[in-house]
């Protein structure tokens, strides 16, 4: 990364958690890391090939046995494994690159203008998604190279291989395995970035044009642990299931009312199919509950508080959660 720009990555640490800003700080050191972790592998099949190479020379001396035929077939898997390191570390290193070029654009755009931070939070999010699907990849890729690199740890180690490089003057020195691929994700990342651990407010936002609904940090961890493979930290479960387009409720508000309905009895009170369809055909139609009170309550007896004290016009008796509408203004 240019050093003309480094002065710039102090203003990213706002808008990147502590493990992205973490990759962009530090890469650099992360793409000579994996440039070595190449070369090694590169290295390490020139030795396999070498060795191939050789045996085919030199055919016409092996022994015609199972023990032979044994051996090729292992070379050729051994073989098979490395081109799947060196193929899933070049994968990695062109996203890692990717990022790279992502970042600098981003600085070169914040050192060449004047815009609010606004005019480029859409490279920033990109940024923040190629980063999180980035330490995906890795997490799953640094376990099957690891695997890899001890099914080729092995077959080095065996004497009949020590024997045919001796024999073929082939020189090898195990230098690359168990070699930690840059930025592996951490498991369950609980980063918040500019979020709250907890939220007690339905805000409904008509300048946003966005709904930010209430949540609590145990139904975080719930997602979190129970669909680990969609989200990477608490903000990643925050944007995805708890701030949603104001239009998702209000554009057909009979229809989400009966879906919102639906969802609280049938997945958070977790009744049967008929209990839900009753109480939600009983709701939908009733159009002063808005659909966005429902998709806030978190049980049954909440939604029936807030039906009670609207049924009374005492909405100011409701303390389950804080209701804010913020309208929109025009002139």
């Amino acid at each position: 990364m240019p050093t003309t720009l480094y002065r710039d990555l102090n203003f990213l640490k706002n808008y990147f958690t502590s493990r992205e800003f973490d990759f962009i700080s530090n890469a650099t050191i992360g793409g000579q890391t994996l440039d070595y972790l190449i070369d090694q592998e590169t290295k390490t099949r020139d030795t396999i090939v070498n060795l191939i190479n050789n045996l085919e020379k030199n055919q016409e001396n092996l022994e015609a046995s199972q023990s032979t035929i044994d051996f090729v077939n292992e070379i050729q898997n051994i073989f098979s494994k490395i081109n799947d390191n060196l193929q899933i570390l070049n994968t990695l290193k062109n996203d890692f690159l990717a990022i790279s070029e992502k970042t600098i654009d981003l600085l070169i755009h914040i050192e060449s203008s004047n815009e609010e931070s606004s005019s480029y939070s859409f490279q920033i999010e990109e940024i923040r998604n190629m980063i999180n699907m980035y330490s995906l990849k890795n997490e799953k890729f640094q376990e099957q190279i690891n695997n890899n690199n001890k099914l080729i740890d092995d077959f080095f180690k065996k004497d009949y291989v020590h024997k045919y490089l001796t024999n073929f003057n082939i020189e090898y020195t195990n230098e690359l395995k168990h070699s930690k691929i840059p930025f592996s994700s951490a498991k369950n990342d609980y980063s918040f970035s500019n979020f709250p651990e907890e939220n007690h407010v339905l805000r409904v936002s008509e300048k946003d044009n966005r709904v930010y609904l209430p949540y609590s940090k145990s139904e975080l961890t719930l997602y979190m642990e129970q669909y680990s493979d969609s989200y990477v930290s608490y903000a990643d479960v925050i944007k995805k299931e708890f701030i949603l387009p104001l239009d998702y409720y209000m554009k057909h508000p009979v229809v989400a009312r009966f879906r919102e309905t639906y969802s609280l009895i049938k997945d958070r009170e977790a009744k049967s199919v008929m209990d839900a369809l009753k109480y939600a055909f009983s709701l939908m139609f009733k159009y002063e509950l808005n659909p966005i009170i429902i998709a806030a309550c978190k049980t049954q007896t909440q939604l029936e508080n807030y039906l009670e004290a609207l049924e009374k016009n005492r909405l100011d008796e409701f303390k389950d959660f804080e209701i804010k509408f913020e309208v929109s203004l025009h002139t």
